[in-house]
C-alpha cells in the first residue's frame, strides 16, 4: 500500500501564528492565558492547551485576576474587542492577517455606504466577526435561495469567508451579478485554502480510498471531505487514528491523505504510523510521497 500525502495537509499560516502567540504567552512565568472561544476547531489541540493551563474565556471571568485574552484566528467584532479592553483584560490579537484584510475591505465599503454581502456559513465565528465590521449593513449568503431572498441593497460589495469553497463562491457571485451587475467583488478565499481544496481533489482522484483528518466542526476540514467524496473516491473523515475504519482500506493500493488547516502535524503522523502498522507487512517499503 502507498500513502499519498497532500503537501498542504496540516496547519495553515494563520493557525500556526495563533498557536505561537498562545504558546508564547503560556510559557511566560506566572502566565494567565485565556482564548476567546476555542483557539482552533481541533479538540486534541484544545486539550493540549488546557494541560498547559490555557483556559477558554467565560463571561463570568474577572479581569482583576490579571488574565491575557487571546483573540483567535477567526477574529471578533470590533465591539467585542472593545468590551474586552474595557473589562480590563490584556488583549493579544491572533486574528489571521488574511481575515484582517477582509475586515478592512468591509470597513472601507461601509464608509462609502455600500451593503456588504458575505458568502459564508451563517453562525461561523469568522463570519460573525465580519458582520460586526459591516455595522448593520451585512448580509450572509450560503445558498442560491439566500441570494433570491435579499432585498434591494443598492450598491453592493461582496466578500467571502476565508475558508469558503471556490465552487460555491463562483456560483453565488454569478447569481448576485444578475441582480446587481455593477457590484464590487473581492475573492477573499485564502490562497492556502484554495490550494488545499484543489490538492484534496487531485489526491482523491489518484487514490483508491481517502482519509481527511481534522475536527468535525472545522468548516475547512468538512469542505475537504465534501470535495474528496465528490470525486467518487470512498472518503473517511477522522479526528484521530483511532477512528479509521481499516476494513474499508484493505483492498486499497493507494490511500490518499490530507488534513484540515487546524490539524497538528503530530496527529497526521499518528495516522500515517497506524496506516503502516495495520495495512503493511513491511512498512519500510511504503512510499509516502506528496500529492
Amino acid at each position: 500500500m502507498e500513502i499519498l500525502l497532500a503537501k498542504t495537509a496540516g496547519f495553515c499560516m494563520g493557525v500556526r501564528r495563533a498557536m505561537k502567540i498562545v504558546l508564547d504567552h503560556a510559557d511566560r512565568p506566572d502566565s494567565k492565558v485565556m482564548t476567546h472561544g476555542p483557539l482552533i476547531h481541533n479538540p486534541q489541540v484544545i486539550e493540549m492547551l488546557c494541560e498547559k493551563g490555557v483556559r477558554i474565556l467565560d463571561d463570568e471571568d474577572s479581569p482583576s485576576e490579571g488574565w491575557t485574552v487571546v483573540v483567535r484566528a477567526h477574529g471578533v467584532t470590533p465591539g467585542e474587542k472593545r468590551r474586552l479592553s474595557e473589562r480590563g483584560f490584556d488583549v493579544a490579537d491572533a486574528t489571521c492577517p488574511h481575515v484582517i484584510r477582509i475586515q478592512r475591505l468591509i470597513e472601507q465599503h461601509v464608509a462609502r455606504g455600500d451593503a456588504i454581502v458575505i458568502i459564508g456559513d451563517p453562525g461561523h465565528a469568522e463570519v460573525n466577526g465580519l458582520l460586526g465590521y459591516a455595522a448593520g449593513r451585512g448580509h450572509v449568503v450560503s445558498r442560491d435561495s439566500d441570494v433570491e431572498n435579499l432585498s434591494d441593497l443598492g450598491n453592493v460589495c461582496v466578500v467571502s469567508q476565508s475558508t469558503q469553497s471556490s465552487e460555491v463562491f463562483d456560483r453565488l457571485v454569478a447569481l448576485l451579478q444578475k441582480r446587481w451587475p455593477d457590484l464590487t467583488v473581492y475573492r477573499t478565499i485564502c490562497g492556502s485554502t484554495d490550494r488545499r481544496q484543489k490538492e484534496a481533489v487531485e489526491v482523491a482522484r489518484r487514490a483508491d480510498a481517502m482519509i481527511v483528518v481534522g475536527g468535525r466542526i472545522s468548516a475547512n476540514t468538512v469542505r475537504l471531505v465534501e470535495l474528496a467524496s465528490a470525486t467518487g473516491t470512498p472518503t473517511q473523515h477522522v479526528e484521530t487514528a483511532d477512528e479509521i475504519d481499516f476494513a474499508k482500506l484493505r483492498a486499497a493500493r493507494v490511500v490518499g491523505l490530507t488534513a484540515g488547516a487546524s490539524t497538528p502535524a503530530w496527529i497526521i503522523e499518528e495516522v500515517v504510523d497506524r496506516l503502516n502498522k495495520e495495512l503493511n507487512d513491511d512498512p519500510a517499503r511504503t512510499r509516502r510521497r506528496n500529492g
